[in-house]
């Protein structure tokens, strides 16, 4: 009965494990911009069902809903955002919430976020063993200021490293969220006040001037 016992809880618990999500956290890659307040954030479907991937190995498509990238595993494969215009003319940080399957099995994975085409962080995607579980990257990195490209910002994640054969791959899943933090831009009314006061301003000097 205890051996009988033994074995079950043995088994409980290597399911329990096999179910446990590997977890990553972005890193910067570029110096942190210095403190700008309380900017506005806009969260952003990013990876998400309708997002371009590409893999040299399965092909290219899009996410489709409640579904993932093919699996990925050589430099240079991708997943990138549509485009998302906001009302802004500088980025200024990036927070990530995204889902990935893990099957590595021997070698990590390590990713490069672009905004706009510039490299703001990496994650480093664990080695499991296999598990085949879902996990999580989370984690916010500051960067001086990226203005908008075409009217707007894209967000894209790129393999920097080929894993070797046999050692696993990651895909991507639907349902992450991407945090975009801004200066706001200022409204045209505050720009014609603004206006207003320079030009007061230019008036007074002159008169005093003269």
């Amino acid at each position: 009965m205890k051996k009988l016992l033994c074995i079950a809880t043995t088994v409980v618990l290597c399911l329990s494990l096999a179910g446990i999500a590997s977890a990553a956290t972005l890193e910067a890659l570029l110096p942190p911009a210095p403190p700008s307040g309380s900017d506005p954030v806009t969260n952003v479907p990013f990876p998400s069902a309708g997002d371009a991937y590409c893999s040299a190995t399965n092909g290219c498509g899009t996410i489709p809903a409640g579904g993932q990238t093919a699996y990925m595993w050589t430099a240079g494969d991708y997943v990138i955002s549509s485009v998302f215009t906001l009302p802004t003319t500088s980025v200024t940080d990036l927070t990530a919430n995204w889902i990935f399957q893990d099957d590595l099995n021997g070698s990590d994975e390590l990713w490069y976020v672009y905004v706009n085409g510039v490299a703001v962080a990496s994650t480093d995607l664990p080695d499991c063993g296999d598990c085949g579980s879902y996990g999580t990257v989370s984690g916010t990195v500051t960067f001086s200021g990226i203005a908008p490209v075409a009217g707007g910002y894209q967000i894209e994640l790129v393999l920097q490293n080929t894993v070797p054969d046999g050692e696993g791959s990651v895909a991507w899943a639907d349902g992450g969220i991407t945090g975009l933090s801004y200066a706001s831009a200022p409204e045209p009314g505050s720009m014609v006040l603004l206006g207003s006061g320079i030009l007061g301003l230019a008036g007074m000097l002159r008169r005093k001037r003269l």
